[in-house]
């Protein structure tokens, strides 16, 4: 091989090798790029919703007759009212890491949610006055009674007052019956205390009910309720032993 030859092949090597090299460094970036372009997506969202808002508030405050016009369009996600919850909703699909899995923020009347679709409200069944947790799976109403400041008879064989699948009828509720003793000690089932929802409201990611029992033996416990996400199941959990 000649010289001049040797020279013409050693170049088109190398544009072959560095053509090669940004083909690779493009596609190990694309998922990090999609992150970002997902994460301005949601930013964006956030930002005219909040501007939303303040419309509206304005309107409301100057009555009949008072409009406001704001234009909206997004490369990325979907947004459509939802009827059951009244609720103006953005959604986007995305594996970037805006707001931890299962949690959510909120600032005013907007909510930043990430696998939150778990509603907690207080409601009344048969009679009762109960914390409701629900997601797209299971549907648990938890006694509500008793305060911080008011304690009032607790039997904790009373605390689950239904328990079926999302959508089902009253009567084909799960047969679930619950209790809790300590040490086999019945008496530690039942005393005084109070049961309050942690946070209510819908986009929540787990919904969670404590009752905080001072039971008739001397124990005082908490008996947590847990409704995450997704999740066919109620969770209880007893802590906090004192």
């Amino acid at each position: 091989m000649s010289k001049g030859l040797s020279q013409i092949a050693t170049a088109a090597l190398y544009v072959g090798v560095t053509i090669t090299a940004i083909s690779v460094a493009l596609t190990a970036g694309l998922p990090a790029l999609e992150n970002i372009q997902d994460a301005a997506a949601i930013s964006q969202a956030e930002t005219f919703m909040h501007e939303l808002d303040s419309n509206i508030q304005e309107v409301v405050s100057e009555g009949e007759g008072s409009t406001r016009t704001l234009e909206v369009s997004f490369e990325r996600g979907e947004m459509y009212f939802e009827n059951e919850t009244d609720s103006l909703i953005y959604e986007l699909q995305t594996d970037a890491e805006v707001i931890s899995p299962q949690s959510s923020q909120r600032t005013g009347n907007v909510i930043l949610s990430s696998n939150a679709e778990v509603e907690v409200f207080e409601t009344e069944v048969g009679g009762e006055d109960c914390y409701m947790m629900r997601n797209e799976h299971i549907t648990a109403c938890i006694n509500n009674t008793g305060s911080p400041d008011s304690f009032e008879d607790i039997d904790t064989s009373d605390l689950l007052v239904t328990y079926n699948f999302t959508g089902t009828e009253p009567d084909k509720a799960l047969d679930a019956e619950m209790s809790v003793e300590l040490n086999e000690i019945e008496e530690t089932s039942w005393g005084e205390g109070y049961i309050e929802a942690e946070t209510t409201g819908d986009f929540i990611g787990t919904g969670r009910v404590r009752a905080t029992v001072i039971s008739e033996y001397g124990y005082t416990y908490d008996i947590i309720f847990s409704l995450p996400t997704g999740a066919d199941f109620l969770q209880v959990d007893v802590q906090n032993f004192r």
